[in-house]
Parts: structure tokens; sequence; C-alpha cells
């Protein structure tokens, strides 16, 4: 197994006499995809939080082989990227999509200096890859949800990040683009060599290349393994604590109620 770039051991959130997580251990390789997956509320984003460096937690976290607490050095944040569950802006806030995507390398380019022109170039290769490079200068207030995603999604990709976190990042778009945001993941994944932890709940739309599942619920890990073991009734039945049942059409696996 490679080393891993980021490691938990025994990592713990307690809030308000609440436990968020629990003793959370795990390993993540380079260039390794893995899916978070679990109810709501079972710890998903407070565990990307942790890894982050957004949430404080009890407990040991390393990234890339060195100890982190949530106050970490300028240069490990650049190699970590983040992609919420939506994008928000106010649509009068004055900020156009190739300037959003930008922002995302102002950070590796250090301080009181701007990107240079290899970056914008890098941008709009994003963008056209995304196929919403007629956009670049569109308000980014007055892009659709899924556009936005992709413009939060080339934001984050644009720090060259080693460590790529996605928080239900298809979770309020429609289907079709759903479908359409999933395939580009997995270009990226495939073109940029990344570790990706991608947290969902929703086992009927996951990326292709998905080949490790980490079910979470109640702030612990109640199993790590292959995808395909993951995604059974009684796995499934068991993490949510209601009856699923799994089948397969045209090679895909889809959910249902049992």
């Amino acid at each position: 197994m490679h080393t891993p770039v980021i490691e938990l051991d025994g990592v713990s959130v307690r809030k308000s006499n609440r436990v968020l997580l629990d003793g959370i251990n795990l390993r993540v390789s380079r260039n390794e995809f893995v899916g978070i997956i679990g109810p709501n509320g079972a710890g998903k984003t407070t565990l990307l939080n942790v890894v982050s460096g957004f949430e404080k937690f009890d407990g040991l976290l390393r990234l890339f082989g060195h100890a982190e607490s949530c106050n970490r050095a300028r240069e490990t944040r650049m190699r970590v990227g983040y992609v919420p569950q939506s994008f928000e802006i106010d649509p009068s806030f004055p900020i156009l999509a190739m300037e959003a995507v930008m922002t995302g390398a102002y950070g590796r380019a250090g301080f009181f200096r701007s990107p240079g022109e290899s970056e914008r170039e890098r941008a709009m290769e994003l963008l056209e890859m995304m196929r919403i490079a007629h956009l670049a200068r569109r308000p980014l207030g007055h892009l659709s949800g899924g556009e936005r995603q992709k413009i939060s999604l080339a934001r984050a990709i644009i720090q060259r990040p080693e460590i790529l976190l996605l928080d239900e990042p298809i979770s309020n778009l429609d289907i079709a683009v759903q479908m359409e945001v999933l395939n580009l993941i997995s270009d990226l994944y495939e073109r940029e060599s990344m570790a990706v932890l991608y947290i969902t709940h929703d086992f009927n739309l996951l990326p292709k290349c998905m080949r490790r599942a980490v079910f979470v619920n109640h702030g612990r890990v109640v199993f790590d393994g292959d995808i395909d073991l993951a995604l059974t009734g009684p796995m499934l039945s068991g993490l949510f604590e209601y009856s699923l049942e799994t089948f397969e059409r045209n090679g895909r696996r889809f959910v249902s109620f049992g």
C-alpha cells in the first residue's frame, strides 16, 4: 500500500455535549478515490471539515505525513481543495465566473502577487473541459446551480490540490446535470492524480472511479472496504436502519426500498 496522504487516529469531535465523531481511524493513499457514505447527521461533513481544517478535534490527524491541527500552514492548505454542497451567492455580487475560478490560484501565487498568464490559461482550459467557457464573463450570481457547481470545482482544481474534498457536490442539481458533474469528477480524478474524499448518501449516482467505500454512522466508521461489498441490501439496511435492496440494470446498480 502507498504511503497515506490522510491519516486519522482516534479522531473525535464533541460539541455541546454531542459526539459528532467518535474515535475515527482512517487511511487514504495518494490517488485513491474514497466514498464517505452514511445517513444525514452521521458525521460525514464533520469528518471532511476535520481534514480541511475547518473543525477542531481531539486525536491525531496527519496530512502528507505531518501532524496537523485546525490551524495549519498556507502551504498545507493549498494542497487540499474543497468543494461544498452548493455555491450560493448574491446575484448582485460583482464577480464574474472567470474571476471566481481565479480566486483559487491566488493562494498558490503567494502574498501580494497575482496569478500569471499560465494560470489564466489553465482556468480557461478547465472551463472548456466543463463546457462553460462561454460563461467566463458572465456574473457568477446569474449562473444556474449546476454552472456554479462547475465553477466551484474549477476553483478547487486550479489550486493543483493533492487532496480533493467533495461534500455531496451533486445533491442540489437536476438529474442530467448530476450525471454531467459525476463524469466530470471522474475525468478530473484520472487527469489530476489526487486523493479524493467524496461524501454522499445517494447510492444510485456514484462516480465510476469510486472503488472504496467508508460507511459512517453515529460518528463511527462501521465499514471500510470495496464498493461492491458495500453496496448490498444487508449492508445498506444495516447502515440506514431501514430495509433496502439492490438490483442491477444495464450494468448499473440501484438501491430500492425492501
